[in-house]
């Protein structure tokens, strides 16, 4: 074999890698499909209610007060789940309050909010969601009761006339229904 006919460096390496590259393309395919999937999962895992209950029922009364609500649902309507008011629905949005939210799960797991406690820090922890519910102009309720589902024409006339009066008022949801689904905390 002549000089000429011997492959040179650079063809040398490339053959050298072909073969990882043949392997590593489908497993890191793979690899993404599933953390994909995964994050996914966890996506839809978190924001079901017996994932809210896993910590709330231990620390709070908070799910009582659902379960009694209109929002719990009676097996004839249908209900509306813990993350369908408390996590945004945008992807973005619902990414930071998952994030944020990774706090709770460190005070239930160090112990710092307890079923003892828990009254004395519901206030602040309710004016943050009011707060939300506030600046987002209570986007979580107004995904749902639209269209049919907040049908002015079907409702009382002193809640049709506060209804169409909302917006000059400047006010949003919130504002006359906190207590709706979890009861009305007095902040003094």
């Amino acid at each position: 074999m002549s000089n000429s006919d011997k492959p040179g460096r650079g063809q040398r390496l490339w053959r050298w890698l072909k073969r990882p590259l043949a392997l590593g393309i489908p497993i890191g395919v793979f690899v993404l499909v599933a953390m994909g999937a995964s994050f996914q999962g966890v996506m839809v895992l978190s924001n079901q209610n017996a994932f809210c209950f896993s910590c709330h029922l231990s620390i709070d009364t908070i799910v009582q007060e659902y379960q009694a609500s209109s929002h719990y649902g009676d097996g004839t309507k249908i209900a509306a789940t813990c993350a369908d008011c408390h996590v945004p629905h945008t992807f973005v949005d619902k990414m930071k309050v998952k994030i944020i939210a990774t706090k709770d799960i460190y005070h239930m797991l160090a112990g710092t909010i307890t079923k003892e406690n828990f009254e004395e820090h519901r206030p602040a922890m309710a004016q943050s969601v009011w707060d939300t519910f506030k600046a987002n102009d209570s986007q979580s309720c107004r995904h749902c009761h639209q269209g049919a589902n907040f049908d002015l024409a079907a409702q009382p006339q002193r809640a049709r006339l506060n209804h169409e009066r909302i917006a000059e008022r400047g006010e949003t949801c919130v504002d006359c229904h906190q207590g709706l689904t979890h009861k009305r905390i007095v902040i003094q």
